[in-house]
C-alpha cells in the first residue's frame, strides 16, 4: 500500500534535484529591430556550464508578451533553435517587446525535466530600419571620415527583412537624398553619388525612402483615326499643407507616339503614364528631415523610413618626404626628418627590419604615437653594419601609406695615407745615401792618411842637429808646421834629455 506515494516521492526528488543541479545555460539573439508587418527572426543556442554543447533531446517553447501572445514550441536534438514571426500592422503597434524561451531536457522514461529559460528585448518600429553606407573607390569607409579627393557613393543598408517585405506588394520606391538639410535630389534606389570637395568640413546626410503601395494608374490607348500624334496634358495641382505652405505639383501625361493603325488587329494596350512631378523643395520641409521637424503629415497608405549620417571631409596623407643621409657607419646616430600633406591629426608608427623588406599593405603596429602636424624625426643607432629597412606607416583615419626606407650601414676599410709611406721610405733611402757617402769618404781619408812616427834614438848622434840650438830646433819645427803646403822633412830627433 506504501509503494505508489514511495515512488512518487522518489520521482518528485529526481525533478528538484535536477532542476537544483541544472548548469546548462541558453543564449538569445535576433536579427531586429523590425518594422511592423516584417519577420523578425529568433536564435537559440543551449550550451553546458563549461561552454560545450550538450547531448540529447531537448523541447523548446518560445512565447512572447505581444497583445496577439504567441507562442512555438519544438522538440529536437539540435542545440540550435530559430523562431520566425511577423507582426502585421493590423494587431500590432509599435514598441518595445520580449520574447523568452524555455529548454526541457527529455529523462527516461517521459519526464521533461526543466533544464535552461532566458529573455531578450525586441522592438518593433514604424519605419523602415537600417543605416547609410560610405564607399569610395569601391571601399566601404570604416567610420565618419571620408576622402576630399574621391567620389563619395552613398547607400542605404536596409535591413533584410524590412526589404523584403516592402519588396512584396510597393508599388513604388522612392528615396530623397538631403545634404546640410538641403535638398539635392530623388532616385529609384538607394544610392546616391556626390562629390565632398571642401576638406575640414562637416556634413549630415540625410535620406528620406517612401514606400507607395497605391495601384498604378492605367490608361486604355485606343488606335487614332488620324495620323498618330503626341498628346500632353498638363494638370497643375495646388495644394495646402497644415500649416499654410502650397506647394505645386504639375503632373505632365503623354501618350506613347507609337501607336496601333486603325487598320491593325492588334488589341488595345495597357501602359502607365509617365509622371514627372515638378516640387517647389526650397518652400516645404520633408518629413523627418534635419531634427525630426515634419510639417507634411505622412500618408498611413505608405511606408517611411529615414536614415541619416555625419561625415567629416579630410584630405588623406600624400606626398611623404624624408630629408637626411641613409649612409651611415656603425655607431653613428642616423638622423632623419620626414614630412607629408594630409588632414589632422596623424598616427606614425615605425618598424625596423634587417635586410630589404617588401610591403604588403597589411602592416600593423601598436607602438602609434599620434601627431598634430606631419613633420618628426627619427633618431636610431645601428651597432652592425647592415642593410637595415625602416617601415614608415602613417595614418589620417581616411588613408593609411606605408613607406619603407632603405638604411644602409657600412663599415671603412682604413688605408695608410700617403705621407706615412712615402715619409719613412724617403728618410730610409736618405740614411742609405748618406751611410754610403759617409763609408766611401772614410775610405778616401783613410788612404790619404800618413802616419808620422817619432824615433827617439837616444843613443845615436846625428852631426846635423849638433849645431843647432835648443831655440833654432823649435823655429824650425814650428814654421813647417805654420807653413802649408811644406813638405814635412823626415828628421829624426836625437837629443839627450837635458836638451
Amino acid at each position: 500500500m506504501q509503494t505508489p506515494p514511495f515512488y512518487c516521492h522518489f520521482i518528485w526528488g529526481i525533478w528538484c534535484f535536477l532542476q537544483v543541479t541544472a548548469t546548462d545555460y541558453i543564449k538569445l539573439s535576433h536579427d531586429g529591430p523590425t518594422i511592423l508587418g516584417a519577420t523578425i527572426t529568433f536564435r537559440a543556442d543551449l550550451y553546458t556550464g563549461d561552454n560545450m554543447r550538450p547531448h540529447g533531446t531537448y523541447k523548446y517553447k518560445w512565447m512572447d508578451n505581444s497583445l496577439m501572445k504567441h507562442e512555438y514550441e519544438v522538440e529536437t536534438t539540435n542545440t540550435t533553435t530559430f523562431w520566425k514571426i511577423s507582426y502585421p500592422r493590423e494587431s500590432n503597434t509599435p514598441g518595445n517587446y520580449m520574447v523568452g524561451i524555455e529548454v526541457s531536457s527529455f529523462s527516461w522514461p517521459f519526464f521533461w525535466p526543466f533544464d535552461t529559460s532566458a529573455l531578450i528585448k525586441f522592438e518593433i518600429t514604424e519605419y523602415l530600419n537600417g543605416n547609410i553606407t560610405i564607399k569610395q573607390n569601391n571601399k566601404t569607409i570604416v567610420g565618419d571620415y571620408i576622402s576630399s579627393l574621391n567620389e563619395t557613393k552613398i547607400m542605404i543598408d536596409i535591413r533584410k527583412g524590412d526589404y523584403d517585405f516592402i519588396k512584396q506588394n510597393a508599388t513604388t520606391i522612392s528615396t530623397y537624398w538631403f545634404i546640410d538639410c538641403q535638398y539635392y535630389g530623388q532616385t529609384n534606389d538607394f544610392v546616391f553619388a556626390y562629390n565632398f570637395t571642401n576638406p575640414g568640413m562637416t556634413h549630415e546626410i540625410g535620406a528620406l525612402v517612401i514606400v507607395s503601395y497605391n495601384p498604378p494608374t492605367t490608361t486604355t490607348v485606343l488606335p487614332p483615326t488620324t495620323a498618330p500624334t503626341n498628346v500632353t496634358t498638363i494638370s497643375p495641382n495646388t495644394t495646402a499643407n497644415p500649416n499654410g505652405t502650397h506647394v505645386t505639383v504639375v503632373t505632365t501625361t503623354m501618350l506613347p507616339t507609337n501607336v496601333a493603325s486603325a487598320n491593325s488587329t492588334m488589341s488595345p494596350m495597357v501602359v502607365s503614364p509617365i509622371t514627372i512631378s515638378t516640387i517647389d523643395a526650397a518652400n516645404i520641409s520633408w518629413p523627418y528631415i534635419c531634427s525630426n521637424t515634419s510639417l507634411i503629415p505622412p500618408d498611413p497608405n505608405k511606408i517611411y523610413g529615414y536614415f541619416h549620417k555625419k561625415i567629416y571631409v579630410r584630405v588623406p596623407v600624400s606626398n611623404i618626404s624624408v630629408e637626411g643621409t641613409n649612409w651611415i657607419q656603425p655607431w653613428d646616430m642616423l638622423s632623419l626628418n620626414v614630412t607629408c600633406k594630409g588632414s589632422g591629426p596623424f598616427s606614425k608608427c615605425l618598424q625596423f627590419y634587417r635586410g630589404k623588406y617588401n610591403v604588403t599593405g597589411n602592416e600593423t603596429c601598436n607602438n602609434v604615437e599620434h601627431l598634430n602636424s606631419c613633420n618628426f624625426s627619427i633618431f636610431h643607432y645601428f651597432l652592425q653594419p647592415s642593410v637595415y629597412t625602416i617601415v614608415i606607416i602613417l595614418n589620417n583615419e581616411i588613408s593609411t601609406q606605408i613607406y619603407p626606407l632603405t638604411i644602409n650601414i657600412y663599415k671603412v676599410t682604413t688605408k695608410p695615407q700617403l705621407s706615412v709611406i712615402v715619409v719613412p721610405v724617403s728618410c730610409s733611402l736618405i740614411a742609405v745615401v748618406l751611410i754610403v757617402f759617409g763609408v766611401a769618404y772614410y775610405i778616401q781619408s783613410r788612404a790619404r792618411f800618413t802616419i808620422e812616427v817619432a824615433d827617439f834614438d837616444f843613443g845615436q848622434s846625428n852631426p846635423e842637429m849638433e849645431y843647432k840650438t835648443f831655440t833654432e830646433r823649435l823655429r824650425d819645427s814650428f814654421n813647417n808646421t805654420v807653413r802649408p803646403g811644406s813638405k814635412r822633412p823626415n828628421t829624426r830627433y836625437y837629443g839627450s834629455m837635458n836638451q
